[in-house]
């Protein structure tokens, strides 16, 4: 049964903000380890630096990105950066479908974008769908293409717009994979209720930017009634 307690251990802490810097990453770090969450997620050229310092935490995965932010890459290219980070040890992988392709009508190369890229790793790849640009149907159908095409997880967003996800989002996005996949719900949450919410609706993981999270964090400890653990992270 799901505990409050648990819900750290569902978020992916990222620093993946245009200005991100080792300060950022840092951070991101120290409090996945405080927390257990469970990974950290950074641009690709800290990846190495989010493994080392998170080792001896196993229970903490390291991931990285590919295609992002607005997914328009090459295939190719994105099937080269998947196998680079896989090689560099990560665990997961989150990957931006070409929006742009589906949004055109051309749900084949879409899926294919998603299929090669999945293929050619072993690690789970996440599929964000950009459901900021998306209706309802295309929630659905973008959901399914993912699905089809191996992604362990639908996300919702890269969390880069003003729309944020919503727990209507969650929902359709369940009820069109069911339990085929896991859902990642990601981009303008901002307080522990509308996780509770998105849980309750079918969401598996959170990706939350440092900076949004560590307020998140402090009301779950509140809501424990326990000190917070950000006041001992620097």
């Amino acid at each position: 049964m799901f505990s409050l307690e648990d819900l750290p251990r569902m978020i992916d802490m990222t620093s993946i903000y245009a200005d991100s810097q080792l300060r950022d990453i840092d951070r991101v770090c120290d409090i996945a380890k405080a927390y257990h969450c469970a990974s950290t997620i950074a641009f690709p050229c800290y990846l190495s630096y989010t493994i080392k310092n998170t080792l001896g935490y196993d229970d903490v995965l390291n991931g990285s990105v590919t295609g992002f932010p607005f997914g328009g890459e090459l295939t190719s290219a994105k099937v080269y950066e998947a196998k680079q980070l896989e090689l560099m040890g990560a665990q997961e992988i989150d990957m931006v479908m070409n929006v742009g392709a589906f949004l055109s009508g051309n749900q084949k190369y879409a899926k294919q974008d998603m299929a090669t890229v999945c293929e050619s790793v072993k690690v789970p790849v996440k599929v964000i769908i950009e459901t900021a640009f998306l209706d309802d149907k295309q929630i659905a159908t973008a959901a399914e293409l993912a699905v089809g095409a191996g992604a362990k997880f639908v996300k919702t967003s890269t969390g880069l717009h003003d729309k944020p996800t919503t727990v209507h989002m969650i929902k359709i996005i369940k009820d069109a994979i069911g339990d085929s996949a896991l859902i990642k719900a990601a981009g303008g949450i901002r307080d522990v209720d509308t996780m509770l919410e998105m849980i309750d609706a079918g969401a598996h993981r959170f990706g939350l930017g440092v900076r949004s999270a560590q307020p998140i964090l402090r009301e779950i400890d509140t809501r424990l009634g326990r000190e917070s653990l950000m006041d001992y992270i620097k």
